[in-house]
């Protein structure tokens, strides 16, 4: 946790002219991330570059990218779910799309993605309350309702790829055996709330624990076995029409939540001109461990994540991308990349990387 609060941005950039929605990790370049826009745009993005490498252009309105995950097997293509009404598997190379679910209908839409690459399974929730179960070359398998409003979030258990998670707006978290998936499902677990849910994320140190968040100022920690609901965090992230959702994750390590606060003045301890901070808790005692926030800018930070070995951090606040790095002042920091000089240069609004849609170079994925 030392390292936590020596985060501070090296670099911001801004690819889209529409806020960010969706970020992940490539699975086999630890410095390089997909980034998806409120627009339908994608960037392929090393953050050592000052520029993305490829770009998949969206439609612009309408084309929101709800969920993404890299292929494994190809980390060239990325699957991706998106308010356009369609499923597919891209290629950041232009060679090829596969498009395996598309509603052709502008009120029905895709919200939530996930793969399963040991199982072979794919998993796409819609804002109808349904799943669909694929296999990962896109062969439907199943079409459920699982839940009585628009599923938010759907996910595999990184250690039990048969045990998933699907969050919704109709205020419950539910638990599955996708072996025992039939047409009249029974829930393992229903886990309901107080307001709309957001995500429902597996601890990805473990696996034992779910995340959960919601549209106002609950985040919850269940655990597994049973998934016996042990801890509340109180942290105002309340949700409004022009933000991406706020959802908390987790560190990849150790079991420490990270969330962007938006400040509430009707919150329990408001106080004036409060920061829009990122904050870490300790899953088991619910205390704050860190706070931390960009000097220069004070966004609303709707997305954070770390790159596998903890080190790095990205952010989506708005339509800018932070990335985070520890620094040392003392010189204890190894990495020659981390000098004093490129922080203080990152964190001023001048040095500010800004770009116009379909800047750098891009591949168009008709």
């Amino acid at each position: 946790m030392n390292h936590v609060n020596k985060l501070r941005v090296v670099k911001g950039y801004r690819p889209f002219d529409r806020r960010i929605t969706f970020m992940t990790w490539h699975p086999k370049k630890p410095t390089v991330l997909a980034v998806g826009s409120k627009g339908g745009d994608i960037i392929f993005w090393d953050y050592n570059e000052p520029k993305h490498e490829h770009m998949i252009n969206g439609q612009g309105p309408g084309g929101s990218i709800q969920a993404m995950k890299f292929d494994v097997v190809d980390p060239s293509k990325i699957y991706t779910a998106s308010i356009t009404g369609l499923v597919c598997k891209q290629d950041f190379y232009g060679r090829n799309t596969q498009v395996f679910l598309e509603t052709d209908n502008k009120d029905h839409w895709y919200t939530s993605l996930d793969v399963s690459f040991t199982g072979k399974v794919m998993l796409a929730g819609d804002n109808k309350g349904y799943v669909r179960i694929l296999s990962v070359d896109g062969e439907q398998i199943s079409q459920i309702r699982l839940h009585k409003q628009k599923v938010t979030h759907a996910e595999f258990n990184p250690r039990e790829p048969w045990l998933i998670s699907t969050a919704s707006i109709d205020h419950t978290v539910k638990l599955w055996d996708i072996r025992n998936v039939k047409p009249k499902p029974e829930a393992l677990h229903i886990l309901n709330h107080n307001k709309p849910v957001n995500s429902a994320y597996f601890s990805l140190a473990h696996g034992n624990r779910l995340l959960t968040t919601d549209q106002h100022s609950e985040l919850r920690i269940y655990e597994g076995p049973l998934w016996n609901h042990t801890r509340t965090i109180a942290h105002p992230h309340r949700q409004f029409q022009h933000l991406t959702p706020i959802k908390a994750y987790w560190h990849p390590l150790e079991d420490i939540v990270i969330a962007g606060r938006y400040p509430d003045p009707n919150f329990p301890g408001y106080t004036t001109a409060e920061l829009r901070t990122i904050d870490f808790f300790d899953a088991d005692t619910g205390k704050v461990l860190a706070q931390i926030t960009p000097h220069f800018k004070n966004g609303i930070i709707s997305l954070n994540r770390f790159d596998a070995i903890g080190n790095v951090m990205v952010s989506g606040m708005g339509w800018d991308i932070l990335v985070w790095k520890p620094f040392y002042p003392d010189g204890q920091d190894e990495k020659e990349d981390d000098e004093p000089t490129k922080f203080k240069e990152a964190e001023t609004p001048e040095h500010f990387i800004k770009k116009k849609r379909g800047g750098g170079k891009t591949k168009k994925i008709d």
